[in-house]
This record gives C-alpha cells, sequence and structure tokens, in this order.
C-alpha cells in the first residue's frame, strides 16, 4: 500500500521516511488564520536606512545580527544596573535647604535669587530654541529621540524643575518644594556630563565623520549647506551651548554640591535607558546616528566601556572642580 502511495504521489514518499517534525505537527492542528507570522527585525524595508539617511553606512553595519560581544556587554551592563544600585540613593536637596537657611543673598531686582532667575533663563531658552526649531525647520521628528535630544531635554528640565522647587518652598509649599528640590538635584550630573558628552563628540568625532565621509567631496554644494546648518541657532545652542548653559548651578554656582555614587548610578541609568531605545527602536526603524556604537562589530564593546570611563571620568572630575569652588 505504501509504495502504492509513494508512486502516485513523491512528497506523500518523503513525509513518511523522514517522520513528523515538530513544524509538521503544528500546522496540522494550528488554523492558517492563527499561525505565527515570521518575524521581522527591521519594522520597515528600508534596508535598514530610514528614508535612505544612513546608505552611506556599509550595509553590514545596518543589517543582522548583533555581535556576540556586544550582546553579552549589554546584558552585564543592564544586570549591573540592577545589582549594584546605591542603597539607599539619596540626593541633597540643596535648592529647599538653601531656601529654607536663607543662605542665599544675591537676588535680582530683590525679587529673585540669581540661581533660580538663571534657572528660570535656562529653563524658558530650552523651550524656545525647540519652539523655534519646531516653526523654523517644519519637523524635528529624529530630535526627542536622538541623544542630544535627551541632553537638552534633561538640562532644561533640571534647571525648571529646581526654579519650581524655589518657587514652591518660597510660597511655603515646603514638602512639595523638598521633593521637586531632591529631583532636580538627582539629575545634576546625567545633565551636565550628557552636556559635555554631546558638545565634544559632536564637535570632535561625529561632525568630521559626517562631513568627511557621508558627504562625497564632489559634492562641495552639500558639504556647504551642511556646515551652515551645523551653525545654525538651532545646531549651535544644543551642540555648543548646552555645555556652557549646564554648568550654571550644576558645577558654578552658590547652591553646588558634591555628586556621589546615587547621581553616578543615575547618569548609567539613563545610559542604559537611551541604549534600549537605540538599539531595540532605532535600529529596527533604521535609524544609525552613532556608527561607532554599531551592534553589529565588536568594537562597540569598546565603545561602550569608554562611554561608561568617561563617565566616571567626569564625575571624579566635576567633584575636584566643585571642591575647588566650595
Amino acid at each position: 500500500m505504501f509504495d502504492r502511495l509513494s508512486s502516485q504521489n513523491p512528497k506523500a514518499s518523503f513525509a513518511i521516511r523522514a517522520g513528523a517534525t515538530p513544524y509538521h505537527r503544528r500546522e496540522s492542528f494550528i488554523p492558517e488564520a492563527k499561525r505565527w507570522k515570521q518575524f521581522k527585525w527591521l519594522i520597515y524595508d528600508n534596508n535598514g536606512s530610514y528614508n535612505g539617511w544612513f546608505d552611506w553606512l556599509p550595509v553590514w553595519m545596518r543589517i543582522g545580527y548583533f555581535h556576540p560581544f556586544v550582546i553579552v556587554s549589554l546584558m552585564f551592563f543592564y544586570s549591573a544596573i540592577y545589582w549594584y544600585r546605591p542603597q539607599p540613593l539619596h540626593f541633597d536637596a540643596t535648592v529647599y535647604d538653601e531656601t529654607i537657611s536663607g543662605n542665599e543673598v544675591d537676588s535680582c531686582w530683590g525679587i529673585i535669587p540669581k540661581t533660580a532667575a538663571a534657572d528660570l533663563t535656562i529653563f524658558l531658552w530650552g523651550i524656545i530654541v525647540v519652539a523655534h526649531a519646531k516653526l523654523t525647520l517644519g519637523s524635528i521628528g529624529a530630535f526627542p529621540i536622538s541623544f542630544t535630544g535627551w541632553s537638552w531635554l534633561l538640562l532644561s528640565l533640571r534647571a525648571g524643575i529646581e526654579f519650581a522647587a524655589w518657587a514652591a518652598t518660597t510660597h511655603k509649599f515646603l514638602a512639595l518644594g523638598k521633593f521637586l528640590a531632591t529631583i532636580g538635584s538627582s539629575i545634576r550630573l546625567v545633565a551636565v556630563t550628557n552636556a559635555c558628552v554631546v558638545c565634544t563628540v559632536w564637535n570632535f568625532i561625529l561632525l568630521p565623520i559626517i562631513y568627511f565621509f557621508s558627504i562625497p567631496a564632489s559634492q562641495r554644494e552639500k558639504r556647504r549647506s551642511f556646515i551652515k546648518f551645523n551653525f545654525s541657532f538651532f545646531m549651535t545652542n544644543i551642540h555648543i551651548l548646552n555645555f556652557p548653559m549646564a554648568i550654571i548651578n550644576t558645577v558654578y554656582g552658590s547652591q553646588i554640591r558634591l555628586f556621589t555614587l546615587s547621581d553616578l548610578w543615575v547618569a548609567y541609568l539613563v545610559i542604559m535607558l537611551y541604549s534600549i531605545v537605540y538599539y531595540f527602536i532605532m535600529d529596527r526603524l533604521g535609524m544609525h546616528f552613532y556608527p561607532i556604537f554599531c551592534p553589529r562589530s565588536a568594537f562597540c564593546v569598546g565603545s561602550i566601556i569608554a562611554v561608561l570611563g568617561l563617565y566616571y571620568y567626569l564625575f571624579l572630575k566635576w567633584n575636584e572642580l566643585i571642591l575647588s569652588r566650595i
């Protein structure tokens, strides 16, 4: 009987010899409409280049499996964030304490302390820059998910929150004032360090890479347009002025404080959160803003270690600078 079936249907012969595989068994009882679709890493069929922005990168840097060393490094980093969290996390509510004690004597027109006035100015300027970019450029869709965008948001939020802490404490909302002062204090280190890294990495690493490698030398007009855009009002603020803005009332000012391991942990936590966005959302969209962190290259591990080491080094240097000014 089996010989007769085999002669009539060659496929049946193959199935009989090979036996039923798990896939065949699953196919036999799961309806067609309910079968899982094949998972695709890339959300869009764009060859790993969103809107063609990253065609200048080699295909292997845009498509393919993450390097095993990178996977292990990320797992170790994420685990360390959980296991090595300082117990307990503590952040001095500096603005609240200084306002309650009345130690702030310098004021603007006798109305508002200079530190609070500086924080309010930074916060409002941060909003103005983003609003101006939205109105003039039409779209800033990639800005909120870039590390530069996160940096700008953090330095603006830090200033806004600590100004709100001063205002709440001054108007006798003490519990709210202390809470806001603690939150603002907790992001001081990450705000100033992110701004320093963005200013340095963009101007001295990424800008030359984009200028010399992503734009062919034959396209001189395109290169001139890029330089003009890079020094526009928006780009100058988020890549150059961001650093001096971030150091105000964090490492310079009358209400500065020394950073602790709790501050460093928050800085590393922000790096971890951004790496999740970058590797598991932006990579799937085909956005590769930072080629030195390409997860398909083993050299990415060195880049990750270098960034973590740089943050620790800056943590120590900020404290040295603060000690010299207290």
